[in-house]
């Protein structure tokens, strides 16, 4: 009798599957095992486990798992009832996985360790439920290594990605069948991530979430600014829907920018984002030599901090990111250097004129430890090279090893008055100066929380906009060495009247006695600036005082300028 029921059950659900209308995460991927070893309680077997969402029961029959480019199919009846669970193992686990709850095996069925797509479809080969995790998503360092699972916070919000999983908190390393052990309420709205033009009428557009379909694919919702210009057509890719490909019949020009206004796009939940959408893109140019800089570095983090490496666009060009290498360069004399290189992002990613972008193995860290600007100038990378804590050599170029910028750092480079330099990021001081110029960077400010990834930098000086008529302009006059961002740094600005001059700057206290050699016997362009940061040529913090700036000038036809100038360092 009981045979009968069940085989009459399976009957009315397939039919009434058939009959009723399956969306878009009425079943969810709720938990994932990917790396079972070394175990803390569960049976040492891979799981992906499935969670009914909806309010009826759900016939899975005919549909399928894909788990990277494997697909594993649904080839019986299974039932999950609203508000249950299946979980999906391999064959040989069930003995083991069945104590845990409804359970289904395949003969094959393999997760990677470090991420994959995972995708459910329906017999139709519409989404039901997509999620493209990474290691990276576990909340807690040490469960990476194994015998932890990655689960959903909000089953019924499951648009969020990364911001929707974190590490499973329950003693067995997993809640296989049951309820996740980090449920809770998390309604997220959307965000886009970031466009790429693809072509010179195409439009590549990325959100940090699985979006509305139809939404996406509505050309009404996208519009260029300057040009009064809808696309022709909004195309998205199967299974993928945090992405659409927008087409115009219009060609875009190298050396413009464009503003593109995103309207009434909405979630996989129907969540519009928070405000409005406009983001600028250009067609990508040539990068060359210091078109791109290093501006800022963090090589000693708190930890559970990861290194940092600040990049800055000072050219007037679109620059696809995709170009570009980063690395460091390990010297061990009498050996050749060894230089190791990894790439920014396999895929195009520009960056637009004057704007920053901050590499780093999880921004997530990165933004929680230091105030950042909310932007989508934060960019995770695959491989992160090894910057070592005392010092190092770093240097971006591009695919054909043409350097672009390169930079020598040291501990020693701190402000003197730091006890301790752990989680102090190295900023760059004039985007102008020589990347190689040790004057030309500083401690971040105390101010700041001792880093600035994302935005313009602490100590930064290329905005001071006072007149500088003279030869030599001291600016401030009176400066405070203290690590607030306020006058923290002195600016020697030169402005000659021509160029092939030789520059030296000497230091000296009031009592005439040379406390800083600054700047030695350089052949120097018609305009530029040098910085003192208040420190003796052993790099310790002077006392309060009147200072004398020496400069002297001088050129090869005999031509000799020298200038003095009073300053005072004031500290509290």
């Amino acid at each position: 009798m009981k045979h009968i029921f069940t085989s009459l059950l399976i009957m009315m659900c397939a039919l009434y599957n058939h009959a009723q209308i399956i969306h878009e995460n009425d079943i969810v991927i709720n938990e994932i095992m990917a790396d079972p070893s070394p175990s803390v309680a569960l049976p040492e077997w891979e799981y992906i486990e499935l969670y009914n969402a909806s309010e009826s029961a759900i016939n899975i029959n005919d549909w399928k798992i894909i788990i990277g480019k494997k697909e594993l199919p649904f080839n019986e009846n299974i039932i999950i009832q609203s508000d249950e669970y299946l979980i999906l193992c391999h064959k040989d686990a069930l003995d083991d996985m069945t104590a845990f709850g409804n359970c289904h095996g395949f003969s094959s069925f393999q997760i990677t360790n470090s991420g994959s797509n995972i995708t459910l479809v329906d017999e139709n080969e519409n989404l039901i439920s997509t999620v493209s995790f990474n290691i990276s998503w576990h909340s807690t360092s040490y469960k990476k290594d194994g015998g932890w699972s990655l689960e959903q916070i909000d089953a019924f919000n499951p648009c969020a990605g990364k911001s929707n999983w974190g590490s499973c908190n329950n003693k067995n390393g997993g809640t296989p069948g049951t309820k996740n052990s980090i449920i809770n309420q998390n309604v997220i709205a959307p965000k886009l991530d970031h466009i790429n033009p693809s072509s010179d009428n195409e439009i590549e557009v990325f959100f940090n979430q699985n979006m509305n379909l139809e939404d996406l694919q509505n050309i009404d919702n996208y519009f260029i600014k300057e040009l009064n210009l809808y696309p022709e057509k909004a195309e998205t890719l199967q299974y993928k829907n945090d992405y659409v490909k927008l087409t115009f019949d219009y060609i875009f020009e190298e050396g413009k920018l464009y503003t593109l206004n995103i309207n009434n796009v909405t979630n996989c939940k129907d969540i519009p984002p928070e405000e409005e959408i406009e983001i600028r893109f250009g067609i990508p140019s040539v990068v060359n030599h210091n078109d791109i800089i290093i501006n800022e570095i963090l090589f000693n983090p708190i930890s559970p901090g990861v290194d940092y490496l600040e990049l800055y666009n000072r050219s007037d060009k679109v620059i696809d990111l995709k170009e570009i290498m980063f690395g460091t360069i390990k010297e061990t004399f009498p050996n050749p250097a060894d230089t190791t290189l990894k790439e920014i992002c396999a895929d195009s990613r520009i960056m637009l004129p004057h704007s920053y972008i901050l590499l780093s193995l999880d921004q997530e860290i990165v933004r929680y430890q230091y105030d950042v600007e909310e932007d989508n100038n934060f960019l995770d990378v695959e491989s992160f090279p090894s910057l070592p804590n005392e010092e190092g050599h770093v240097i971006i170029c591009d695919k054909g090893r043409t350097t672009i910028d390169e930079m020598k750092y040291s501990d020693k480079m701190h402000y003197d008055l730091l006890s301790i330099t752990q989680g102090v990021a190295l900023e760059r001081i004039s985007t102008k100066n020589p990347s190689l110029d040790e004057n030309n960077w500083h401690s971040a400010s105390f101010n700041f929380n001792y880093g600035t990834p994302g935005y313009r930098n602490s100590v930064a000086k290329d905005d001071v906009t006072d007149s500088k008529e003279n030869e030599i302009d001291i600016i401030p006059e009176i400066f405070s060495p203290d690590g607030d961002a306020k006058d923290d740094i002195c600016s020697i600005y030169y402005n000659l009247d021509d160029i092939g001059y030789t520059l030296n700057i000497k230091i000296f206290n009031s009592d005439g006695l040379l406390i800083r050699n600054l700047f030695n016997n350089n052949l120097v362009s018609k305009e530029g600036c040098v910085y003192w940061d208040g420190s003796d040529d052993n790099n310790r913090s002077i006392s309060s005082g009147i200072y004398i700036v020496q400069t002297e000038i001088f050129n090869l036809n005999g031509n000799v300028k020298r200038c003095r100038n009073v300053v005072v360092v004031a500290r509290n």
